[in-house]
Formats: structure tokens, sequence, C-alpha cells
């Protein structure tokens, strides 16, 4: 069996993804309906793969931190410790591989189909800081690289990290959930 077809099997929503790049490029890709969810699709898929949250049969999010250090300044305020979200039993994560950041993984809270993504950028530089990402504005899905596509930059695959599985997703936390 291949991970793509286990990805579906589990309720992942799929996007087809290019070689070389970290986003979809075809047209309408974000719409349920060109998501791909039978095993067969996956199947027949190529290049790298990304996970479109809200079409999940549960729908995920994640909480990506581009700057581990400026994320930690921002959040520890706010009484979220990412060092704990990252420590944690359950913790699911997707690994780049590159230094200073973090990618979690989540179901979303039962009754919640979507999120609409949030940005939060480095007041000084613009700098990507972080971002909690579900939904676009308009309510269609956002996508995250899945393992084993190929980072463009680094030309390595992505891997699973954290203590958790991707088959079984922790719940939002509230404290993220409230920050969002």
């Amino acid at each position: 069996m291949n991970i793509l077809e286990d990805y579906v099997r589990h309720g992942m929503a799929l996007v087809p993804i290019p070689p070389g790049v970290k986003g979809p490029t075809g047209k309408g890709w974000n719409l349920q309906e060109n998501a791909i969810t039978t095993p067969a699709a996956a199947l027949d898929m190529v290049g790298n793969v990304g996970i479109l949250h809200s079409y999940c049969s549960t729908p995920t999010a994640s909480f990506d931190i581009d700057c581990l250090a400026a994320a930690t300044t921002l959040l520890d305020p706010e009484g979220i410790n990412i060092d704990r979200l990252l420590a944690a039993q359950d913790a699911v994560q997707i690994s780049s591989g590159r230094p200073n950041r973090a990618k979690l993984l989540y179901r979303l809270p039962e009754g919640l189909s979507s999120l609409e993504t949030v940005q939060v950028a480095d007041s000084g530089t613009g700098d990507m800081v972080l971002e909690l990402r579900s939904a676009s504005k308009g309510g269609k899905s956002m996508q995250d690289l899945l393992p084993p596509s190929t980072h463009p930059n680094t030309g390595k695959e992505y891997t699973w990290a954290g203590r958790g599985h991707w088959s079984r997703l922790p719940e939002l936390p509230p404290t993220l959930l409230e920050y969002w």
C-alpha cells in the first residue's frame, strides 16, 4: 500500500502539487470537487502532495512557525508555550529539516469546518513569523505539503516528526483556538 492511499483512507483530502514547488498550480485546486479523496485517485498522484485542510473528513489546520524564536516571544505572553506543544505526547509535526522552523497539524474541534487563515509577520522586517492555516477568507481550503513531498529549496523530503502519528491528529488546543 502507498502512503498517499493511506492518507485518503484515513480521511485526508489531497491536492497534487508539481515537483519543485510548495503550492498547487492547477485552476480550482482549492475547491472541494477537485480534492483527491479516493485511494484510486491518490495512487495516480505524482510529484508533491498537499493536504486540503477544510475538505478532510475531519477538518484540519496547521500551526506553521517560520521563526521559532520570534513566535515564542510573541506567544508566551498569550499563554501559548510552543515548546510544550512540540513535545506533547500526541504532537504531529511535519519537518522540512530547516532550522528554527516547525509545523504542527491538528484536527479542528467538532462543529468547526474551517477557520480563516491568520498570518503574523514581524512588524519591523515584514518577515513571516507564524501562520495558522485552514481556509481562505472566502472559505476555500488552504493546503500544506505532506511527506514525502520534496522541499523546493533544500531538495530534501518532508518527514513526519513529533510523538504522535498523522493518522491520529490531536485536537487544536483551546489556547491556540482562542488566539486564532
